[in-house]
């Protein structure tokens, strides 16, 4: 757009400054300039032009025309010949000396041929000499032989002296005694009446063997007189009393005559079990139901189930050794209801535990109650930990998180296990808890086995009841919760 802009300017420029000139040449002159009317003479015969616009005396047509001088031609000799061009040739150019000879050209080597030089070879990087053998030395640094150190000079005055040469003894007869000089000369010891005495190499004579005469001499003591530790064997019939174990039967002696060890006692867990076989290792499931003493029951349509089922008795309940005992004579197994303070202490829970399991010795094991429980703190729970690993019952304990109580006591050896629901907690319909149970069936295959809690009253025994005519019972096997207690090796 600007760039239109001053194109448009330039051109109007242009135009305005031809439009401006147009009008000055038509306009006439100012009335400040005077036209010029006279001309002066020429001077030298010169003819001054006409000035243009100014007005003549004269006509053009009376003017005097002069004749203009007429150049000067050139004289041509000979006539009227044109003249002649010059046919003689130029001068020939003078040429200076060399002052050197120029050099002959090279003959080029191998006949005017380019030369193709060959690529040269790639050399390897220079790398260091190998080292030199070392110079075997003629003569070694260390002596191997070293000179044997002189013999040290002795003294005249002194007791011993190296004799230069032993001199020759003459040989003696073998009874003849040897005779040993201990005094020397003057002469020999080198001073006057010397007291150093000389001692001179003297040949023994042939020793005497006498090793059969010391034999003889040296002889032992007769065997009857002398006492020995090795003393022969008697009669190895014999027999010894005193050295007879009476813990473990004797080679030789009859199996009847042994004792047989004491057998073990067993735990509660074991001995109040009710007897349970599963052959076709179906997935195991039991029914726990808890007497509250708050609901009528049919005692004769509990016996009658047709499978086995176990019962929880409160250890607080005034009839609860009396209820034990009707239960057992049953056929069912029979757990221990406690519930202990979350307050309570080690020392506490140790003595509650006791009372507790002292109300009956026909319980299986011990199941937490439905208010406090046994789970309200770390302490509580290794507190009954630790007594159940002592007494020798089972535990079973409520859901709680990752059932880290349970699967706890199950590390320490305590057979225990946890409740997969209770199905009859809110007053369900006997159609809810018939679905509970079947729930249960379906997750016993996936969890090897559950537990299920319900209370003992007629509607719950009538769900039961009619759960067992459905085909779902048919896919686990129903037994005493003892069966289903176990350890973690």
């Amino acid at each position: 757009m600007l760039r239109g802009v001053l194109a448009g300017a330039f051109w109007g420029v242009i135009l305005v400054g031809g439009v401006l000139s147009a009008v000055s040449l038509l306009l006439p002159l100012p009335a400040t300039v005077t036209p010029q009317t006279s001309a002066e003479a020429p001077k030298d015969g010169s003819q001054v032009a006409p000035v243009s616009g100014a007005l003549q005396d004269t006509s053009e047509a009376d003017t005097t025309v002069e004749a203009a001088p007429a150049a000067d031609a050139p004289s041509q000799a000979g006539g009227d010949q044109p003249p002649l061009s010059d046919t003689e040739s130029a001068p020939k150019p003078e040429t200076g000396g060399v002052e050197a000879a120029l050099a002959a050209p090279v003959a080029p080597q191998g006949g005017g041929a380019v030369a193709v030089e060959a690529e040269s070879p790639v050399l390897p990087n220079p790398q260091a000499q190998n080292p030199e053998a070392p110079d075997v030395e003629t003569e070694l640094s260390i002596s191997t032989n070293p000179a044997q150190p002189s013999a040290p000079e002795v003294a005249a005055s002194e007791a011993f002296v190296t004799p230069e040469a032993a001199p020759e003894v003459p040989a003696q007869a073998e009874d003849a005694p040897v005779e040993i000089t201990t005094e020397g000369s003057a002469d020999d010891s080198g001073a006057d009446g010397g007291d150093a005495l000389v001692s001179e190499a003297v040949p023994s004579p042939e020793a005497e063997d006498v090793t059969p005469r010391a034999e003889a001499e040296e002889a032992p003591a007769p065997a009857e007189t002398a006492e020995t530790m090795i003393k022969p064997a008697g009669d190895l019939n014999e027999a010894f009393p005193q050295h007879k174990s009476t813990r473990l039967p004797t080679v030789g002696v009859a199996a009847e005559n042994a004792e047989a060890p004491a057998p073990r006692a067993a735990r509660p867990v074991e001995a109040n079990a009710e007897t349970f076989e599963n052959p076709d290792q179906k997935p195991l499931m039991a029914i726990v139901l808890v007497d509250t003493g708050a609901h009528e029951f049919d005692m004769e349509a509990l016996t009658s189930f047709p499978y086995p089922v176990s019962i929880a008795v409160s250890t607080l309940d005034p009839q609860a050794g009396q209820k034990v005992e009707t239960y057992r004579s049953q056929g069912l197994e029979v757990l221990a209801m406690i519930d202990l303070p979350a307050e309570a202490g080690a020392a506490d829970v140790e003595q509650a535990m006791q009372a507790h399991l002292s109300v009956s010795d026909q319980f299986v094991g011990v199941v937490e109650g439905l208010e406090e429980g046994l789970q309200s703190s770390k302490v509580i729970s290794d507190q009954v930990t630790e007594a159940l690993m002592g007494s020798g019952h089972g535990l079973l304990m409520f859901t709680n998180g990752l059932n880290t109580a349970q699967k706890l006591a199950a590390k320490e050896g305590v057979p225990s296990a946890s409740v997969f629901r209770d199905f009859d907690d809110k007053g369900q319909t006997s159609a809810v808890m018939r679905r509970f149970l079947d729930q249960a069936a379906f997750k016993a295959a996936q969890e090897d086995g559950v537990v299920m809690v319900g209370r003992l009253r007629d509607e719950t025994l009538s769900a039961l009841l009619l759960w067992a005519l459905q085909d779902r019972i048919n896919t686990v096997a129903l037994g005493p919760v003892s069966a289903l207690f176990d350890t973690i090796n």
